[in-house]
C-alpha cells in the first residue's frame, strides 16, 4: 500500500499562501524613510483588490491590511466600495522584511530570491541625502 503524502510540517498554510502572494502579486522596492535619511530600506509589498485574499499574508507579515485610495479606478466597484478607486495593501519594511523573506525563502522560486538579494544590496548602499530644490 502506498504511503500518503503529508504536508511539510516546517511551514504553515498561511506561510505557503503568503509566499505565493509575494511572487504572484507582490513587489520589491527601496524606500527612503525620511528626507534626510542616507539609507534606503527594502520593502515587500502586496497589493490586491480583495482584502480577504490578503489575510494570510497580513498574519505572516504581522501588519494590517490598508485600504489605499487613488484617483483612478483600480478595482471593480463591488470589491473596493463605493466606486473602485483604490486597492488593499500589505507591506513590510527593513529588517522585518529581511526576516520574513529569509523564513519564506524555500517556498519562493529562485528567480524572485535573486531579485530580493539584488534589491537588498542596492538598498543598503549609502546614498546622498535627499535635498529639496528651490523654486526660482
Amino acid at each position: 500500500m502506498r504511503e500518503r503524502r503529508r504536508r511539510n510540517p516546517d511551514f504553515t498554510t498561511d506561510e505557503a499562501q503568503a509566499a505565493t502572494l509575494i511572487y504572484t502579486e507582490g513587489s520589491f522596492r527601496c524606500r527612503r524613510e525620511r528626507r534626510d535619511a542616507t539609507y534606503l530600506r527594502p520593502v515587500v509589498r502586496i497589493r490586491m483588490c480583495v482584502s480577504e485574499a490578503l489575510e494570510p499574508a497580513s498574519r505572516v507579515l504581522r501588519t494590517k491590511i490598508i485600504p489605499v485610495r487613488t484617483k483612478k479606478i483600480e478595482c471593480p466597484p463591488e470589491l473596493f466600495p463605493p466606486n473602485g478607486k483604490g486597492y488593499y495593501e500589505v507591506d513590510v519594511v527593513g529588517r522585518h522584511a529581511e526576516r520574513v523573506m529569509e523564513r519564506l525563502k524555500p517556498l519562493i522560486p529562485e528567480y524572485y530570491n535573486r531579485r530580493w538579494t539584488r534589491l537588498r544590496e542596492r538598498c543598503f548602499r549609502p546614498t546622498r541625502p535627499y535635498r529639496l530644490r528651490r523654486r526660482r
